[in-house]
């Protein structure tokens, strides 16, 4: 909530302005501490200077728990930025979710096994983790996913297809990692800055959480290939544009390119015209087959669509960096 606070003379240019008691007191300081101050061009936010950030330690104590609903309390509490959590174990396959968690979340691990508790701790160094580099990593993977698809879908290479699946799980694991720090980044003004996010939060989410959902629909596409049996050369149109769509919507937010942005989607905006044009394909087809087909041009149509997201993310960066 807003407090309007007078701002006072002291004298040869210099202004002083109070702090609350109840902030000041709820972060421990006193008469001579430093705060520090992020000077913004029409705001300044003013922060505790720490020399480490408190560890954020939580209890979970969830028995009626399932293997998922259990891997997903976890989850979500690596993505609210806690540093350790103690888990009540009441039965194996809440032992096994707790093994599934720490393969899918970076820097989470077990660290004492006491048969009825496991304690784990999440070690990541936020001096070497940086969201722009993450991103990048996580987009290259799903270029890559899209750079394979035009040999599996003209060969029906089922290597290719197991290796998209396969780089689907990578992304996911750089994808809870992004949000975990734009969570600690929207919690604490110093890793907001430490991680070069200031202003960039809502763009960075929208695009992670594209990318996220681009490698999904990729590995329902892998997926629908491998149960169709056969290659389906008549989509390679369809997969070449979607995935150059993909990577100029990238590069338009990396460079914060509103232009180029633009172009990708006033170019998937002309594309959706002719959408009637691929399903028109399947209509001779089988039903099984059918139902296949309609699943890998759904999931490439939603793939342009989280493109043209990106691009959007791109412009409203660009705006903020004019």
């Amino acid at each position: 909530m807003a407090e309007a606070r007078k701002i006072f003379s002291s004298g040869k240019g210099s202004f002083l302005l109070t702090l609350p008691k109840n902030w000041v007191a709820e972060n421990g300081l006193k008469s001579g501490d430093v705060v520090l101050l992020d000077i913004g061009r029409d705001k300044i936010t003013i922060y505790p200077e720490r020399g480490e950030r408190e560890k954020k330690v939580a209890r979970i104590d969830y028995e009626g728990s399932t293997l998922d609903s259990l891997i997903r309390r976890i989850i979500s509490y690596y993505l609210a930025g806690y540093d350790s959590m103690n888990v009540k174990i009441y039965n194996d396959e809440q032992r096994n979710a707790i093994s599934i968690a720490s393969e899918i979340l970076i820097g989470f691990e077990i660290m004492e096994d006491l048969g009825e508790e496991i304690r784990i701790e999440v070690f990541l160094d936020l001096n070497r983790l940086k969201p722009e580099d993450i991103l990048e990593k996580t987009s290259r993977i799903c270029q890559s996913m899209f750079s394979d698809f035009c040999r599996a879908f003209t060969e029906f290479d089922k290597y290719i297809c197991s290796t998209i699946i396969a780089r689907e799980n990578e992304t996911d694991k750089l994808h809870f990692l992004i949000l975990r720090l734009l969570k600690l980044a929207s919690d604490y003004p110093d890793v907001k800055k430490s991680l070069r996010l200031e202003g960039k939060t809502m763009e960075f989410q929208t695009v992670v959480r594209a990318l996220e959902r681009v490698a999904d629909h990729a590995a329902k596409i892998a997926e629908s290939l491998l149960m169709l049996q056969k290659p389906v050369p008549e989509l390679c149109e369809l997969v070449d544009f979607s995935g150059d769509m993909l990577k100029t919507a990238v590069i338009s937010f990396f460079k914060a390119d509103a232009e180029l942005a633009e172009e990708v989607l006033q170019s998937c905006d002309d594309f959706f015209k002719n959408e009637e044009d691929f399903y028109g394909y399947i209509l001779s087809k089988e039903l099984k087959e059918a139902l296949l087909l309609k699943t890998i041009i759904d999931s490439l149509f939603r793939i342009l669509g989280y493109s043209s997201d990106i691009a959007e993310a791109a412009i409203n960066l660009g705006v903020k960096e004019q």
